[in-house]
C-alpha cells in the first residue's frame, strides 16, 4: 500500500483528528448561532470576513451563508502554502461548517433574534463567538478568514492572535460608521474587544500557568517539598543581591493556578520570610505542559 495513503489513514484515525474535528463542530455551532441571531439582527460585525460578510449581507441583502463561503475561499489558498495540513483541512472545514449552520439556523426561525438590546448584543455576541474561535484555535483549527492570517503571524513571529485580529478589525470596524451609523461603530469595538479576550483566555488557558521566583534560604526543602506535594520540577538560578553582594539561589516553579494555593503553603511552612514573586505566563512549551496548537 503506497506510504501517502498510510499516512493519510493514520492521520484520520488518530486521536488529535477526532478531538479536532469536534472542536470545529462544536465552534461553528455556537458562532453561527451567535452571528444569525445575536450580531446580524443588531446591524454589528463579529470581526474578520465574517463580519465583513454580514455587513454585505445587512447592506445589500444577499445571502450570509454564501457570502461567508465565498469571502473565505482566498484565505484558505493562503493557507495551504504557509499552514500545515492540519490546520488548512480544519480552516477549511470551518468555513464549510459555519455557511451549513448559518443558513440551517435561519431557515429553522427566520426573522428570530435573541435580543435587540445593543449592550446585551455585545456581551453575549461578544463571549460567544470568543469562545467558538478560542476552541478552535486552543485544538489546532480556525474560523477561516482573517483568523489564518493571524494564525500564520501567530506562527511565525509569536504575536498574539486577539491582539492581531484586534488590530486588522478596526479598519473593517469602521465603515459600519458609513452605512449606518457611529453608534454601531462603538459597540461593535465593545463586541469585539471582548470577543478577542475570550479568544486569548481560551486558547492560551483560563486560569494561565504561573511562574514563580523564590528568594529563601530554604530553598533546597521548599524544592523538594513541592515535587513531593504536587509533582512539580524547579530550576535553582544564580543570583547575587544587589546591596551585600550575597550569593543566593532563586527557585524558578511553574505550576497551574490551583497548585499555586498549595506552593504558597509550601513556602510559608519553611519560610515565612521568603521573598515571592509570582506573575502569569502567556505559553508553556515542554515536559509536563500540554503544547498549545496553532
Amino acid at each position: 500500500m503506497n506510504s501517502s495513503i498510510i499516512s493519510l489513514k493514520k492521520w484520520i484515525f488518530s486521536k488529535t483528528f477526532g478531538r479536532k474535528l469536534l472542536s470545529v463542530i462544536v465552534c461553528n455551532i455556537i458562532l453561527a448561532f451567535s452571528v444569525v441571531y445575536i450580531i446580524k439582527p443588531n446591524l454589528l460585525i463579529s470581526g474578520g470576513l465574517t463580519g465583513t460578510s454580514i455587513l454585505i449581507s445587512n447592506v445589500t441583502g444577499l445571502s450570509l451563508p454564501m457570502l461567508i463561503f465565498l469571502l473565505n475561499i482566498p484565505t484558505s489558498i493562503l493557507s495551504m502554502f504557509f499552514l500545515d495540513r492540519d490546520f488548512t483541512f480544519f480552516s477549511t472545514l470551518s468555513i464549510l461548517l459555519l455557511s451549513i449552520f448559518a443558513s440551517f439556523y435561519q431557515k429553522i426561525a427566520p426573522g428570530f433574534y435573541l435580543t435587540k438590546e445593543p449592550i446585551l448584543a455585545c456581551v453575549f455576541g461578544g463571549i460567544l463567538n470568543g469562545a467558538g474561535m478560542g476552541i478552535a484555535f486552543r485544538n489546532g483549527a480556525s474560523t477561516g478568514g482573517l483568523d489564518i492570517v493571524a494564525a500564520i503571524l501567530k506562527k511565525k513571529f509569536n504575536i498574539t492572535i486577539g491582539n492581531v485580529l484586534m488590530g486588522i478589525n478596526f479598519i473593517i470596524v469602521s465603515s459600519l460608521g458609513y452605512f449606518f451609523t457611529f453608534d454601531k461603530v462603538l459597540f461593535t469595538l465593545i463586541l469585539m474587544f471582548i470577543n478577542y479576550n475570550v479568544v486569548d483566555k481560551i486558547q492560551l488557558g483560563v486560569g494561565k500557568q504561573k511562574q514563580i521566583f523564590i528568594i529563601s534560604e530554604k530553598n533546597e526543602d521548599i524544592a523538594k517539598e513541592i515535587h513531593k506535594e504536587i509533582h512539580r520540577g524547579s530550576t535553582f538560578i544564580n543570583g547575587i543581591t544587589s546591596y551585600k553582594k550575597k550569593n543566593v539561589y532563586i527557585l524558578y516553579v511553574v505550576c497551574s493556578s490551583r497548585q499555586l494555593v498549595r506552593v504558597r503553603q509550601i513556602i510559608k511552612e519553611h519560610d515565612p520570610e521568603a521573598f515571592v514573586s509570582v506573575s502569569d505566563t502567556s505559553e508553556i512549551l515542554g515536559n509536563g505542559f500540554k503544547e498549545l496548537s496553532i
